[in-house]
């Protein structure tokens, strides 16, 4: 038989599998991605956790959310937060003249304000290199930060001795709008020359708007360095900023004498704007410098006189401020001598009196014996007595309430008597307050 052989070019019908590759399968090289993404984030999470190791700890009763305030030499100023309890801290430095970083730290600052960390908290300055002014502002800033009472007054003490020579350093320092920063400008407000007031009302109207700039007004107002009185009448009435005129204002009402009241009329009788004018009216009216009161009263005019102007009743109402002896017996005579119904800027003014040097004055008054001759001057009086919450004066009240034979005048007194025992320390009268009480009352009637 003939065997049959395949046609050429022709495959068997079955034919044997072709042999595995060498690896058994075809390599994905995305598969791969996954295990060194892995191996990334543990060298990243490695490296993090060494970072955090070398950080300065933050104490148990600084965690939670923390905040890190840093100031450039230039007055600029940025900020990091961090938040949770095993949060790291970012610190970051805070320039002073000198340029050694100091780092400062917000905790539950008012807005606008950063107060000094805790010495666990932050890095305090290294005061090797440092003289002068600087080292003492450096000082005061680790003094700050530590809560250090005793060495903060020290550091306030040397730089006010320094004066002039400690400004630059001073002002530098307040740029910084943080605790040291107050500090700092308390130091300024003590020295008071006109070098330092000049320094410290330009960094007031540069200032923006907020907690520090409230604060801050609060110091320059308390300059009490005569010198600096031009300096300060010139910035109220120059400035377009209202917390530099208000702060000026308030340190020229506590200075006030005799040449600044003179300055002020000649500047008064200059004006040419209302603005001015208004500005000046508010000032005097402000004052309550003792020194100032001859030139009040003579600003005020006779008792009987008219007021001609704004002035004029600002002197009457600055004469309130002061409240002594002199200013007391002014306005009663003045309210004695004003037809019925005019006077109520006068009677107003005597009922906000409220100087212990003008308290005798007005007990007396109130009792009916002193300078009073109506009933208008004598309610006057008693109002005022507000103001003197005491033994003696509850007694008085009382008395004229129990004897007292004038309406007016025992609804007086018994208004004033019921303001006083609603306050939150209620005063009444002793035994011997009443005994004493009743050696003032008139031997005449009350009744006018």
């Amino acid at each position: 038989m003939k065997a049959t052989h395949p046609k050429k070019g022709s495959q068997p019908a079955d034919v044997a599998p072709t042999p595995a590759s060498r690896h058994g399968m075809k390599l994905d090289w995305a598969i791969l991605l996954y295990p060194a993404s892995i191996l990334a984030a543990l060298a990243l999470l490695y490296v993090v956790n060494r970072s955090i190791e070398q950080e300065p700890l933050v104490p148990l009763d600084h965690r939670g959310s923390i905040q890190q305030t840093a100031s450039t030499s230039d007055g600029s100023s940025s900020s990091a937060s961090a938040t949770g309890a095993g949060s790291a801290m970012s610190v970051e430095p805070t320039r002073i003249p000198d340029g050694t970083a100091s780092v400062v730290a917000r905790d539950g600052a008012a807005p606008g304000i950063a107060p000094a960390a805790t010495a666990g908290g932050v890095r305090t300055i290294d005061l090797d290199g440092l003289e002068g002014s600087a080292r003492i502002a450096a000082m005061l800033r680790n003094a700050v930060v530590q809560n250090d009472q005793a060495m903060i007054k020290q550091c306030l003490e040397e730089l006010v001795a320094m004066g002039d020579d400690a400004v630059a350093s001073l002002v530098d320092m307040v740029n910084g709008q943080d605790e040291t920063g107050l500090w700092a400008a308390e130091a300024l407000a003590r020295i008071g020359t006109p070098s330092a007031t000049v320094a410290l009302l330009d960094t007031l109207g540069q200032t923006e708007e907020g907690q520090f700039k409230e604060d801050l007004a609060g110091r320059v107002a308390g300059i009490t360095n005569h010198e600096s009185w031009p300096v300060l009448l010139d910035a109220m009435l120059q400035t377009e900023d209202a917390s530099v005129a208000r702060a000026a204002g308030d340190s020229l009402a506590r200075m006030a004498d005799t040449p600044v009241m003179d300055e002020i009329i000649a500047r008064y009788e200059a004006a040419t704007s209302e603005a001015e004018i208004g500005r000046l009216a508010q000032l005097v009216s402000n004052i309550q410098s003792p020194a100032a009161t001859t030139s009040l009263l003579s600003l005020a005019g006779g008792v009987s006189d008219a007021v001609q102007d704004c002035l004029q009743q600002a002197a009457i109402d600055a004469l309130s401020n002061i409240g002594d002896a002199q200013c007391v017996s002014y306005l009663l005579r003045r309210l004695e001598a004003t037809a019925p119904g005019e006077g109520t800027s006068v009677y107003n003014a005597i009922t906000q009196i409220d100087s212990q040097e003008g308290y005798a004055q007005l007990l007396y008054a109130a009792a009916g014996n002193k300078e009073v001759s109506a009933e208008y001057g004598q309610t006057a009086a008693i109002e005022a007595l507000a103001n003197y919450p005491c033994e003696q004066t509850s007694a008085l009240l009382e008395r004229l309430v129990a004897e007292g034979s004038n309406e007016k005048v025992v609804t007086a007194a018994s208004r004033t008597l019921d303001t006083i025992q609603k306050r939150p320390y209620a005063v009444t009268a002793s035994a011997e307050s009443l005994d004493k009480s009743a050696q003032m009352l008139p031997i005449a009637s009350t009744s006018k």
